[in-house]
């Protein structure tokens, strides 16, 4: 079940959030959460649900084990146990094929067997950051378990993020802060993320998965095409699930952090990663990177533990050598630009785009493509402007390219350019003070949200990229 399904968008969502009002005032609403919680999740996941339930006992428990015995070896157990679960659940099958082990067919079969729990990277981290936040004494542990299992359960930052942390949120859990301000805030927001993964990520989908299906048989314009999709897919599909993940927990009273500000108005890869998937660049430097050092330690340890950080941000995304080639891609490019990069062309028109554009582009082929093969023949196609038949286009890209798909495309384009200098969408969502503005500001909620549940109604199923990690 993901939150463009129409079992989630017409039976569970409003089912759960119109429980969850009606007990708010009781010691039943942490229980409604959990009830939801591991509802959806058991309903993506069966009984892989069990490691869900698991990590929530060892970090509740783990919490007063720290609080009490205040040892370095007890927190790093349990740190180590965390990872220990996801590393199994997640990297097993590229350990084993990488070492040569599935000469074995037994180790081949087991490695297969392995399945991966939704979310887990999302959990885990969580659990992560609580606990080395009560071992900071920024937080104590919580008494009650089932607030806890709230907490690291809740269904709509559960499969996809953002990873919240649990200082962040721990008051409104305790006393939510439901109003109907805040009710229609959050059912705005969750409109707007909707209309991202819906109208506009499934329509460049179809573009994407054509180009990177097509294996050598690429051209100078499919790969650029391709890629390009991909750049608008990722976005619209990760921050709409942000949306929506924030959205449905204004609705429950809950407050979460932004996870996205904007990222394709930066003109560097510095900025980008200030402004991407910010809950996950927030934790990296909060938990890796200053415990490494950061930046204190001269020029010499700052990159290396940059570097550090971008193979760990790259090995989160996924158990493939792309994916840990585009960390260390991402990070060699913070370094160069630390290095070389004149202060007074940051921020220029110019960087961003023939400079930050083409860098983010050719990184998210890197990320997108099965294997290096495919990257460097992506790479190889993109370079190539002058061969015979640069410009045509494969039949399934044809196919791919409908009036609808070809209009988003553009209104996407358009929009990515417009960051940082207009938002329309959010002026209309946030910045509506007269009646008028307001009857403005309703009118188009509305209006995008039919739209949406027609798109809802007819598209088939398809989950959020980021699900796989």
């Amino acid at each position: 079940m993901v939150f463009s399904d129409q079992s989630f968008v017409f039976l569970f969502m409003p089912i759960a959030i119109l429980t969850c009002i009606a007990v708010l005032r009781t010691r039943l609403f942490h229980l409604a959460i959990l009830f939801f919680s591991l509802t959806f999740f058991y309903w993506s996941s069966g009984a892989l649900t069990l490691i869900l339930i698991f990590s929530i006992t060892l970090n509740y428990a783990g919490a007063y084990l720290i609080h009490w015995f205040r040892r370095r070896w007890v927190i790093g157990l349990l740190i180590f146990i965390n990872i220990a679960v996801l590393a199994y659940f997640k990297y097993t099958y590229f350990v084993l094929g990488t070492a040569g082990f599935f000469g074995s067919e037994e180790v081949g079969k087991f490695a297969a067997s392995i399945i991966l729990p939704i979310g887990i990277s999302f959990y885990t981290f969580q659990g992560v950051s609580y606990l080395i936040d009560v071992w900071r004494r920024e937080v104590p542990p919580e008494p009650n378990i089932i607030t806890f299992a709230a907490y690291q359960a809740f269904f709509p930052q559960l499969i996809a993020g953002p990873i919240v942390r649990y200082v962040d949120v721990t008051k409104d859990l305790h006393s939510p802060k439901f109003s109907a301000d805040n009710f229609a805030a959050g059912a705005a927001r969750f409109v707007l993320g909707l209309s991202k993964k819906v109208l506009v990520a499934d329509a460049m989908a179809s573009v994407a998965e054509a180009a990177f299906s097509q294996g050598t048989d690429l051209s100078f314009a499919s790969a650029w095409l391709g890629a390009i999709a991909f750049t608008i897919q990722i976005y619209f599909d990760f921050s709409g699930y942000s949306d929506m993940a924030i959205g449905i927990a204004l609705m429950f009273g809950v407050r979460f952090r932004e996870n996205f500000n904007h990222p394709y108005a930066a003109s560097t890869i510095t900025e980008f990663w200030r402004r991407w998937h910010m809950s996950l660049s927030s934790w990296f430097r909060d938990y890796l990177y200053i415990p490494l050092g950061g930046n204190r330690l001269g020029a010499g340890r700052t990159y290396a533990n940059l570097l550090i950080v971008f193979v760990a941000t790259g090995i989160w995304h996924g158990a493939a050598w792309t994916f840990l080639l585009w960390g260390l891609y991402n990070g060699a490019f913070l370094i160069l630009e630390r290095l070389f990069l004149p202060r007074r062309l940051d921020g220029s028109i110019g960087m961003r785009m023939f400079y930050f554009f083409p860098v983010v582009i050719v990184g998210w082929a890197l990320f997108q493509s099965p294997d290096l093969a495919t990257f460097g023949t992506f790479v190889a196609n993109m370079a190539t402007p002058f061969t015979v038949g640069a410009f045509s286009l494969p039949p399934e890209m044809m196919v791919a390219f409908t009036p609808y798909s070809i209009a988003i495309f553009a209104f996407a384009i358009a929009a990515i350019l417009m960051q940082g200098y207009a938002r329309p969408a959010g002026v209309m969502l946030e910045n509506a003070t007269t009646p008028l503005a307001k009857f403005g500001r309703l009118s188009f909620i509305a209006t995008l949200a039919a739209v949406c549940m027609i798109f809802v109604l007819t598209q088939r199923y398809s989950p959020f990229l980021y699900f796989r990690f």
